[in-house]
């Protein structure tokens, strides 16, 4: 039987067992100890495969779990309040330290089922990386004491909707371990992301029709300058099939019927190179003589690349005349920036990424889950101070500045957006209202799709550039998120509109 511990509101340590104390001030009920899963087993949280497997494919391994079944209560009176590294009310889990071999995070799944990543503190609540061991022989995370208000009943879900994991209705802290030296990519510095992303995420020019997916030929880059082309562009984290996997089939073939087959994806590194790599590598593969009309379809931080590819290709060597995108469609992509790509807010990112992930879990989730895991082992062990990639997304950088400057005179855009909101039953608030609070609080409530402002997604450089005619503007009430635009049914009606 797992050990049950009480928690009586104050300020003393509880001792759960084999090194592991907390201590919740402000918190009654009971911290229930799980110890390490057998291997093959599902635990309380009921993860899919798909899940697990991201988690064996990163190396990472879950030592132990606690499930948490607690209420707030006052906090007492003769002790200050926990914080956490953002100033939020928060208690302490401490665990064993177990060496410079290994690093070490918690992931917590809150009782709406949201998750957050917990990286270790040291004793002025800053951020600890593994390399900067701590005295005590153990390791310190503070985790928001916020009780969030259990979903309604499965009852009232959405039919078939699924995630990733169902663990609702109390919290569940899972301690994970890594070894900081990855067979893969040697010691886990920001490097190793450059080192993951050349091995998984090499840049590719690709196919995208139904059941084909192979690389383009020189042959094949002739074939798509035989008319207008389709080009799909994917954001951060993602892939060409996982970014625009939601779209039906059905679509994609109406697509392929009118480009004449002429659909292709640019895949690319999104995290450890700049969107002007991209652009320069993009450029580089195509045959002298190629000359291509295209129009493009992206998403997210790919909708600054293609801007990039659209408005900048004279600044690469390449004539203009080369490369002509007619029609540009940019689906939640931040064109002010978003204050997530701040190395300040990537922990924000990452929980956000996650728990969208987990409400829409069937476009690649692997694939993706992989690149966010890789992040999370490179933040844990060695922090990061900055990746290329995100830092083109950042507010009010030269590279946003640059592209504001660049003429898309003879291009049309349109555009897909939209303010997140949870659903007010199902999947979509029993996983993520409380992550939408946590957002709200780094965009200072203003609407945001969980990762990218509203306001930046059809205005930039002072202008409304993506006239109400030309965008579909999914509403509060909708909860479509960042990475579900894809999914809608609108998307495809506005899509087969849009590209004919």
């Amino acid at each position: 039987m797992p050990d049950i511990h009480q928690l009586d509101g104050g300020t003393a340590p509880v001792n759960l067992g084999g090194g592991y104390t907390l201590r919740a001030p402000g918190l009654k009920g009971s911290a229930r100890v799980l110890g390490t899963r057998a291997p093959g087993s599902r635990g309380p949280e009921q993860a899919t495969e798909d899940f697990d497997r991201a988690f064996a494919d990163a190396g990472i391994e879950e030592v132990t779990a606690i499930e948490l079944a607690v209420s707030s209560s006052p906090f007492p009176r003769a002790a200050a309040p926990l914080r956490g590294p953002d100033g939020a009310y928060a208690f302490e889990l401490r665990v064993p330290d177990l060496g410079p071999d290994y690093g070490q995070v918690v992931l917590a799944i809150d009782e709406q089922g949201a998750m957050h990543w917990h990286f270790a503190v040291d004793d002025e609540r800053k951020l600890q990386p593994s390399i900067s061991r701590s005295a005590g022989g153990g390791r310190t995370f503070l985790i928001p004491r916020e009780v969030a208000t259990p979903p309604a009943a499965a009852s009232t879900a959405s039919p078939g909707a699924r995630g990733l994991v169902s663990f609702v209705g109390r919290k569940l802290l899972k301690v994970l371990i890594y070894p900081v030296t990855d067979t893969l990519l040697g010691p886990l510095t920001d490097f190793a992301v450059g080192r993951w992303e050349a091995h998984r995420r090499p840049p590719g020019v690709r196919h995208f029709i139904p059941g084909n997916d192979a690389v383009l030929t020189p042959t094949d880059w002739q074939a798509l300058a035989g008319g207008p082309a389709l080009l799909f562009v994917h954001g951060t984290f993602s892939t060409a099939r996982s970014a625009f996997g939601g779209i039906p089939e059905a679509t994609l073939g109406t697509l392929a019927a009118r480009y004449g087959g002429r659909l292709f994806a640019f895949e690319h590194p999104t995290l450890s190179q700049h969107p002007r790599d991209n652009a320069r590598w993009f450029f580089s593969q195509m045959p002298a003589g190629v000359a291509l009309e295209v129009d493009i379809v992206c998403h997210s931080r790919g909708g600054l690349l293609s801007r990039c590819l659209a408005g900048c290709a004279a600044d690469y060597g390449i004539d203009p005349a080369r490369f002509r995108v007619r029609r540009l469609v940019l689906a939640g992509v931040p064109n002010q920036g978003t204050l997530l790509a701040n190395p300040e807010h990537m922990v924000s990112f990452l929980d956000r990424m996650t728990t969208a992930l987990n409400v829409f879990p069937d476009n690649g989730v692997t694939d993706v889950m992989e690149g966010l895991l890789t992040i999370v082992k490179v933040a844990g062990h060695a922090g990061l101070t900055g990746l290329e990639g995100l830092a083109s997304m950042c507010p009010g950088n030269e590279f946003l500045d640059e592209l504001d400057r660049a003429t898309l005179s003879d291009c049309t855009l349109f555009g897909l957006g939209g303010d997140f909101e949870p659903a007010r039953a199902g999947l979509g608030a029993a996983f993520c209202s409380a992550a939408d609070s946590l957002i709200d609080r780094v965009f200072d409530d203003a609407p945001n799709d969980l990762v990218v402002p509203a306001a930046g997604m059809r205005n930039w450089n002072g202008a409304l550039h993506i006239a109400d005619e030309r965008f579909l503007d999914f509403p509060a009430s909708r909860g479509v998120m960042h990475t579900s635009y894809f999914s809608q049914p609108e998307t495809s009606v506005s899509l087969l509109k849009w590209l004919q």
